[in-house]
């Protein structure tokens, strides 16, 4: 396994996804359930956006499994990581589509799922980063 792929996977999650979910998110959640509805909205539902339109945290999550995550088979080492990022992209994807009836309990659980996202791809860039800058694992 070439190392270098490796932490590049692992900082596109990181960024594409992990940073993107967050990225309108104040220190403190907002109080107002329709101020918080609205920034689930575009950060969840246009995480990321270009000349194609805008794709959700779940495209993007998706789209980067099916190009990196294979990269991740077999490497025991990233498996919990990964589990706890798939866990959140579950509860993004069960919630997102009736995120315009959603009460603040569930608005909650789904901005929940996106803090988890960001700490959990960033901890596997970290991971990936400091292990394959040691050297390959025993």
């Amino acid at each position: 396994m070439d190392p270098q792929r490796l932490v590049s996977a692992a900082l596109r999650l990181k960024h594409d996804l992990g940073k993107a979910v967050r990225w309108n998110a104040p220190a403190e959640r907002e109080r107002d359930p329709e101020v918080l509805r609205r920034r689930l909205e575009r950060d969840l539902l246009r995480t990321r956006t270009g000349g194609d339109g805008a794709e959700s945290a779940v495209s993007v999550f998706d789209a980067w499994m099916a190009e990196d995550g294979p990269l991740f088979r077999g490497l025991a080492r990233y498996a919990q990581r990964l589990n706890r990022v798939r866990e959140a992209i579950e509860t993004v994807r069960a919630l997102l589509p009736g995120l315009s009836g959603l009460g603040l309990d569930e608005l909650v659980t789904l901005d929940d799922a996106s803090i988890r996202l960001h700490q959990e791809s960033r901890g596997l860039w970290q991971d990936v980063l400091t292990a394959e800058s040691d050297g390959p694992a025993a």
